[in-house]
């Protein structure tokens, strides 16, 4: 899950960016470089929570940036940089996935993967059994639609507030909150009825 910022530091950070957009904008091309840098991952952990752990999420960041490239003449500052790139990184993710006519989520095969946000343990069967339910909770993901996924994604393993998440799918914080609250219930039936240990669960899922 992603580091949580606070309010001054998401300013910072945003009058940055916006820096950046308009030494890019006025023909300094380092400035996309800039962001990259200090974006890739970001868009990459994105794009891995909306497809699941395929092998083409780096073409996905690449894609992403291509268009931030096209597009950068047309942001207006009117939001947070980052939003607008969520917004950028989940369309062109879901994009990814209807091309391909398939979930990414149903490649998930190798425990070697479990992402970051996996529990710990030092006991390696704990470590086991936490592998364990982060592969069921990504074989339960599969099963729901396509908006509850980004949704679940985006908050609970990106760690975006509701009001981001609304700006980054084009819709209302109490759409966003509707989706989520199934999603959860969802979830959390299909995983106890597949047996994943409560404990790890709930340290997967808030």
């Amino acid at each position: 899950m992603a580091a949580v910022q606070t309010r001054d530091d998401k300013v910072r950070e945003d009058a940055v960016d916006k820096r950046l957009i308009a030494a890019y904008t006025r023909g300094n091309s380092h400035a996309l470089s800039e962001l990259y840098r200090r974006h890739s991952r970001r868009v990459e952990s994105v794009a891995r929570h909306v497809v699941g752990p395929i092998d083409e999420v780096e073409d996905i960041v690449q894609d992403v940036f291509i268009e931030l490239q096209r597009a950068l003449h047309k942001f207006r500052g009117e939001s947070r940089f980052t939003t607008w790139l969520h917004r950028v990184t989940v369309n062109v993710s879901l994009q990814h996935l209807r091309k391909k006519k398939r979930k990414g989520w149903a490649r998930w095969t190798s425990l070697d993967q479990v992402p970051r946000h996996a529990p710990r343990s030092r006991s390696l069967e704990r470590q086991t059994e936490a592998r364990e339910t982060v592969r069921v909770l990504y074989e339960v993901l599969e099963t729901l639609t396509e908006k509850k996924r980004v949704v679940f994604s985006l908050y609970e393993l990106e760690g975006l507030s509701l009001e981001e998440i609304s700006q980054a799918v084009g819709t209302s914080v109490n759409t966003v909150k509707s989706r989520l609250f199934h999603a959860r219930r969802e979830i959390f039936s299909e995983v106890k009825r597949r047996g994943a240990m409560p404990t790890h669960t709930l340290q997967v899922i808030k």
